[in-house]
């Protein structure tokens, strides 16, 4: 007999790709998880699985069955939890994937403000870069990522909403160890040409926006450092080791800091857009939908 519980342990192994690890995330054995397929696959009188080296791969049968469970188990979770929805109450828990700049932003204003309203919601959060949450997200790991817009959509079962955008800025240090051309003159993006540039790792999102920003900017820089913390860079610029470009995040009070100077960029017309990764059908869309209400969002169907 296929029960909700046998659909939940299909859409596991659907996402993990073995017994095993869809045991793990749903608090069953492997021996139990292979028992609800095998039950399953008897009452439909088919196979759903085929076997890719280690990991389990659905099958054609089992690829056109995969987005009717899922929404059929996101419709089940609405109407248990039509109680709560109506008095504005989320609960349980969600594992969110976010960049640690995301933090520092405005997703993090977000965040205290739902859990605010939601005391017994349980947001686990973990940080990551934008690049390596699409797979967590697809296998199940995460329920949904805040993360850069990607260069280009490249993940069919997901999909991405615009929540926020940061401009990028020039950021130079007050006191620099090196030489500028004119200490009295306002900082403009000629010092780019000669000061050491401490860039955020070009093979990210972010990365590849800031070589971006460079190119529309027309100048030359001699890169002395790469790293992928945009608060390391910050840091190291205060220290005076070189100048960098970076998004403007939104919790830091750029213009009172006592250590940095910034130009502004937005004439580039590049800014990074940071949005909500999800799949299009989970089980945590009622905290997804409550971030996309924050900042007055409405979903897409935009697929990756």
């Amino acid at each position: 007999m296929i029960t909700l519980r046998t659909f939940r342990v299909f859409v596991a192994v659907a996402e993990c790709g073995s017994y095993t690890s869809a045991g793990k995330k749903i608090g069953l054995t492997s021996a139990a998880v292979g028992q609800q397929i095998k039950t399953m696959e008897e009452s439909l009188e088919t196979p759903l699985f085929h076997k890719n080296g280690h990991q389990l791969v659905l099958n054609h049968y089992g690829e056109s069955m995969l987005k009717d469970v899922q929404e059929l188990l996101v419709k089940y979770e609405e109407i248990i939890r039509s109680g709560d929805s109506r008095q504005g109450q989320l609960t349980g828990t969600v594992h969110i994937g976010a960049l640690i700049s995301s933090l520092m932003g405005s997703f993090s204003d977000a965040l205290w403000a739902i859990r605010k309203n939601n005391p017994d919601l349980d947001v686990k959060v973990f940080a990551g870069q934008s690049g390596d949450f699409a797979h967590k997200i697809t296998s199940g790991q995460l329920d949904a990522a805040i993360a850069t817009e990607p260069p280009e959509y490249a993940y069919k079962q997901l999909i991405w909403t615009p929540l926020y955008s940061e401009p990028m800025i020039l950021i130079i240090p007050r006191k620099p160890f090196f030489t500028l051309v004119d200490q009295t003159d306002e900082p403009s993006i000629d010092i780019l040409n000669h000061a050491p540039f401490i860039h955020f790792d070009q093979m990210t999102w972010t990365g590849i926006l800031i070589r971006q920003t460079l190119k529309k900017l027309a100048v030359s820089v001699d890169i002395q450092m790469e790293m992928n913390s945009i608060e390391a860079i910050i840091e190291l610029v205060r220290q005076g080791y070189g100048v960098s470009i970076v998004p403007k995040l939104a919790n830091l009070n750029w213009e009172q800091d006592e250590k940095l100077k910034f130009v502004d960029l937005s004439h580039t017309k590049i800014s990074r857009r940071i949005g909500i990764l999800e799949r299009k059908f989970h089980h945590r869309s009622h905290f997804t939908e409550a971030i996309r209400n924050h900042f007055g969002q409405v979903k897409t169907d935009s697929t990756m």
